[in-house]
């Protein structure tokens, strides 16, 4: 950064733009120059050709027009570079009529430029990829490429084309990294859609990998310019065979084999970026698709998964579900039906579990000390970091955990719900009125859809909050829970309502946020860009804090039962540096649970019969586990599995896509998890996924 500083210290930000806009209209220079050339000798210049020196043109102009908007770059020598390379190839390129390079060594180079324009985009370990996942890489482009070329009757347009589309890749994978902290995963296929949506809350910018992988392209393209012979256009029966056969051995080689067993690949999908930076893009995002399929545990049989379900839910039985507590609060239950508020609040989460940030942050103040009567309140494990909300919204209302499906899965953009057993189903059957509700775009994460599935009777999206009181630029999420306060008062039957907020979405760098609301907080090592954001991520939680502290007094003299569940749906993204700067050198494990863990709270505005007991029903937790709590602890109707689950947290007190917690109060590999709760899992979900 420190070129970036100096250099728009002494010339000013449009030096960037300068650089590519200058070397643009050298080019245009030199092509009308070559213009007149062609000329004077009584030649004219091909449309053709002008065609080919046209892309480079437009990756200058896109490049000046880009830094002209006040965009930064990492590193001036390879802006130099790109507008040198686009300069020299858009120029030999007005000379494709004179030139006929072997096919081979064209075909090769493009290849090689369609790989390093993928890498360099996205990876700045390019380096560090291994060589047998270089040449997969390879085969996988060159055998495209080369089936595109064939499929063109034998010329450039096409390949050029396929080339676009892997650089673009390559920027969209760039973007996802800086963003979300994690790299692109196949089920992130399912829900561009919402990766859309909420795209314009960043700031973009051109990285020196960028800008070299561009140069890659520039180079690319003019390969494909002189992918030709001089012939006139014609598509040949071999030239169709040529590019099936070669379309099939790629797809040969991205099906048939497994790619953690022939070539050991692998991924922790908590550092996919890390993983992905040492495999290649294709490699790595292959094995990623390959590894989507619920594998059943070892040796599992449908007989021995029954088994384990009636032991495990006998377990939790023979503990609880008997005493003379839970038969109180059934009879309570059985009684009053009180409504059922439950708050996923986006990125809630308590940043003072992190060693009070070594700044002396406390957290959310009313949160930490004004929910002294809550029914139970911890530590909520979750699958998801950075991103992914829908995944702990499924966890939650399915009792289902990732844990056992895989880290890189979207169950609502990927599986049928419908027979999904679930929480608004369940509680719709004991004659609530279950309503889900959103203040965003319908189809993010195919909400529209799923809620239908999974047995929601009414949603709410943006369109139920038009013209809604605004905090963080998103609806606020008082205003979420002020029209919760008017469904209950409203109703005349009990209800479940299932409130996502959207108020603390990132970014963190919108500057929204009133000045005297920010605190201000710097810890030592953190970058200037991850402070600010850290201080508008804070004021965001404060004000929610603030909005849960208003819905309690509300709820007080509300005059109707109510339970209300609020929890958080993952940590936002820089929390890994800060992470990383505040917890060096730790096991893995331990390091990525630490923010993979939220904070939840289960609160009553009316006494719960017989109390609760604090073994049973409070303590630390996971989201596939919160539900099935909080319904056993007010004495609601609970399934077989459901009471499993309260039987598994004898020894299992938590479980998400990284590991579990165990009842002595260290964290597992998932390996080592107890076979009948993954038996359990996979009856349930897996095996009907």
């Amino acid at each position: 950064m420190d070129d970036i500083r100096f250099v728009e210290a002494t010339f000013g930000p449009t030096i960037w733009a300068a650089i590519p806009a200058a070397a643009l209209l050298l080019l245009l220079v030199l092509t009308i120059r070559h213009e007149f050339a062609a000329h004077s000798a009584h030649k004219h210049l091909k449309l053709t050709s002008l065609l080919w020196t046209l892309p480079h043109m437009l990756l200058l102009g896109g490049a000046a027009a880009w830094y002209a908007t006040g965009a930064g770059s990492s590193n001036l020598a390879c802006l130099v570079v790109f507008s040198v390379v686009c300069v020299l190839c858009g120029c030999t390129a007005l000379h494709r009529d004179d030139r006929f390079p072997p096919l081979a060594p064209l075909l090769l180079a493009t290849t090689l430029c369609g790989v390093l324009a993928l890498e360099l985009c996205c990876n700045d370990t390019i380096f560090a990829i291994g060589p047998q996942f270089w040449l997969i890489e390879i085969a996988l482009v060159g055998g495209f490429l080369c089936g595109l070329w064939f499929f063109c009757g034998r010329r450039g347009i096409l390949p050029a084309v396929g080339l676009i589309a892997l650089t673009l890749i390559g920027v969209v994978q760039h973007y996802v990294l800086e963003f979300r902290g994690t790299a692109i995963l196949p089920s992130d296929i399912f829900a561009f859609g919402t990766a859309l949506s909420v795209s314009g809350g960043y700031t973009y910018d051109l990285s020196w990998g960028m800008l070299l992988g561009f140069a890659a392209l520039s180079g690319g393209l003019l390969c494909c310019a002189l992918l030709w012979r001089g012939e006139a256009w014609r598509l040949r029966l071999f030239d169709l065979l040529g590019g099936v056969v070669l379309f099939a051995l790629v797809a040969a080689l991205a099906i048939v084999p497994r790619y953690a067993d022939v070539f050991g690949a692998q991924i922790d999908y908590w550092w996919s970026k890390d993983w992905y930076g040492r495999q290649g893009f294709l490699p790595s995002f292959i094995f990623a698709w390959q590894d989507l399929e619920v594998r059943a545990p070892d040796g599992y049989s449908e007989e021995e998964a029954r088994a384990a379900q009636a032991t495990l839910a006998e377990r939790h039985l023979s503990k609880a579900g008997t005493t003379e507590r839970r038969a109180q609060s059934t009879t309570q239950f059985a009684g009053q039906r009180p409504n059922v508020l439950v708050i996923q609040n986006e990125t809630f989460c308590d940043l003072a579990a992190l060693d009070g940030l070594r700044n002396g942050y406390t957290g959310p103040a009313f949160w930490n000390a004004g929910l002294g009567d809550a029914i139970a309140r911890g530590n909520l494990a979750v699958s998801v970091f950075g991103g992914g909300t829908c995944n702990t919204e499924f966890e939650f209302l399915t009792n289902y955990s990732l844990a056992f499906l895989g880290a890189s899965k979207y169950p609502f953009t990927m599986y049928d719900l419908s027979e999904t057993e679930s929480l608004p189903r369940q509680l719709a059957a004991q004659g609530y009125h279950t309503i889900g509700m959103h203040p965003n775009v319908a189809s993010n994460w195919n909400r529209d859809r799923a809620y239908v599935q999974l047995g929601f009777d009414e949603f709410l999206d943006e369109t139920a909050f038009e013209g809604a009181e605004l905090y963080h630029t998103h609806v606020s999420d008082w205003a979420t829970y002020e029209r919760s306060l008017e469904l209950m008062r409203s109703s005349a039957e009990p209800l479940f309502v299932f409130d996502v907020t959207m108020q603390n979405h990132s970014g963190y760098d919108t500057g929204s946020i009133p000045s005297d609301q920010l605190r201000n907080y710097v810890i030592d090592g953190l970058s200037e860009d991850d402070t600010f954001q850290l201080n508008e991520f804070l004021a965001c939680i404060d004000e929610s804090d603030r909005a849960l502290e208003r819905l309690v007094g509300e709820l007080r003299v509300l005059g109707e039962p109510t339970v209300v569940v609020m929890y958080g749906d993952h940590h936002p993204w820089f929390s890994q540096a800060v992470n990383d700067l505040l917890y060096p050198n730790e096991d893995e494990l331990t390091h990525a649970e630490r923010i993979h863990n939220t904070c939840y709270a289960v609160w009553a505005n009316y006494e719960v019969a017989g109390g609760v007991d604090p073994e049973a029903d409070g303590g630390d937790t996971s989201a596939d586990f919160l539900g099935a709590m909080t319904l056993d602890a007010i004495g609601a109707p609970t399934t077989e599995y459901q009471q499993a689950l309260l039987g598994a947290r004898q020894e299992v007190r938590a479980v998400n896509a990284n590991g579990y917690l165990g009842a002595d109060g260290t964290w597992h590999p998932l390996a080592e998890i107890p076979r009948e709760l993954n038996l359990v899992e996979y009856l349930n979900f897996g095996s009907k996924a």
